[in-house]
């Protein structure tokens, strides 16, 4: 569960300060996929970026759990992240000089795992996302969707409590937008795991259980937001 107690977070244009988010409180239950919508510059990366502890908000708390992520130092956050938190980004961030097994191994290999349990999992899961037998492959040798298939894996491997997904369908055309989508709810679903995603396309927020957007400075379900614009 994320629990947003008075977020607020501005950042500064010029002379002027720009609100990004203005005392918003809200939770987002545990074991659902809530989505984000909306256009560049709304506010969407910075709340996945808040969440994640990457960045800090002005004001206001942030829970995962039962942990106050706004209390920890940058350290504590960092290995939060390590053990809790996966991630899928527009842009699939997988390392070139990595094969594939060797991307999907990496957060469990920061853990310590194992090297031989680590790549035991890492191709079960890759199995899992229709990879089994390019393990050996290197990220450039890939297509699109596979990539993200790749990072999929990734983000999952460590067993995380929360999935944070950027855009994870922004690269990709719309047949394999899809395709990658129905993975993604797939494994989301079956591990019981909760995921905030920030989008722009409609066919990601189908596969949401709750859909919001970011409007001046409030989160509004999408239903209201319209009256809200």
């Amino acid at each position: 569960m994320i629990t947003l107690d008075r977020i607020t977070k501005t950042f500064r244009e010029g002379d002027r300060t720009r609100v990004i988010l203005d005392d918003v409180s809200h939770t987002f239950p545990t074991g659902r996929i809530s989505a984000l919508l909306g256009r560049s510059g709304t506010g969407k990366s910075t709340l996945l970026n808040l969440v994640a502890g990457l960045d800090t908000p002005d004001h206001g708390t942030i829970r995962i759990g039962d942990v106050n992520m706004t209390a920890l130092d940058e350290r504590a956050r960092t290995l939060f992240r390590r053990e809790q938190v996966g991630f899928v980004f527009q842009f699939f961030n997988l390392i070139p000089t990595l094969t594939v097994l060797e991307n999907v191994t990496l957060p469990l290999e920061l853990r310590h795992v194992p090297l031989r349990e680590a790549r035991a999992r890492a191709r079960e899961l890759l199995a899992q996302v229709g990879l089994a037998g390019r393990e050996a492959a290197f990220p450039d040798t890939l297509s699109g969707g596979e990539q993200q298939r790749v990072a999929i894996a990734r983000a999952l491997v460590h067993a995380p409590r929360l999935v944070l997904a950027d855009e994870p369908t922004g690269n990709l055309d719309l047949e394999t937008g899809e395709q990658v989508l129905d993975l993604l709810e797939m494994l989301v679903r079956d591990r019981g795991v909760t995921m905030l995603m920030a989008t722009h396309s409609r066919a990601a927020v189908r596969r949401a259980d709750a859909v919001w957007r970011i409007v001046q400075g409030k989160l509004v379900p999408e239903a209201e937001a319209v009256l809200h614009e």
